[in-house]
């Protein structure tokens, strides 16, 4: 899987195409995914990383909850201290409507699409179908001699290299503003209404 800041070019680029899904919503619900990721570390090794926030039933319910509470509460008061962007702009991206609800079911999906095609163990469809038999066609595709484990590293280490790129581009791409237009997506979010 790529480091969880490594989703955020597709949060970026999901804003850019449909500029009217705020980019907070976008961000948080691309990254919360990754949250059950140190709690299954600490609390059972023998389970894989990736489980019930990786599922569409997990993503619908406890992922789409925890997305717009975060979104709404803490991402502006924390944004706004940690990175001074102006808070008034995330008040308004953040607030609880149809476009929040949208842009984290959006930034949910975005990630469980991006993980999907490079992992060897996938509980999308879990507990419907057991998560050993969804290997990622990435994995397939570059698993030699069958070898899944050494398939997912190519695999992670593909999909991770690209995403370093795409974050690298987006930050020089918003330079000049960076924090603002990375975190609140002003410039592209000024020129379109959100939905209401």
């Amino acid at each position: 899987m790529p480091l969880t800041p490594l989703h955020y070019p597709v949060a970026y680029g999901l804003h850019r195409l449909q500029g009217r899904l705020p980019l907070p919503g976008l961000i948080v619900g691309s990254f919360i995914p990754d949250i059950e990721v140190p709690i299954l570390w600490v609390f059972d090794r023998g389970v894989p990383d990736h489980l019930i926030l990786h599922s569409l039933l997990g993503l619908l319910t406890l992922g789409m909850l925890l997305s717009v509470l975060i979104t709404h509460y803490l991402y502006p008061p924390l944004v706004a201290n940690i990175f001074r962007v102006e808070r008034l702009g995330l008040n308004k991206a953040c607030s609880l409507g149809t476009a929040l609800y949208l842009s984290c079911l959006v930034g949910l999906l975005g990630h469980l699409a991006l993980d999907l095609p490079m992992h060897w163990f996938n509980p999308v469809l879990w507990p419907w179908i057991d998560p050993y038999t969804i290997v990622g066609i990435l994995v397939l595709l570059l698993a030699p001699e069958g070898d899944l484990q050494a398939g997912f590293a190519l695999a992670n280490s593909l999909v991770s290299s690209v995403m370093l790129v795409a974050l690298l581009g987006i930050a020089w791409k918003c330079r000049h503003s960076l924090w603002t237009n990375m975190l609140l997506g002003e410039s592209s979010a000024s020129s379109n209404e959100p939905i209401q």
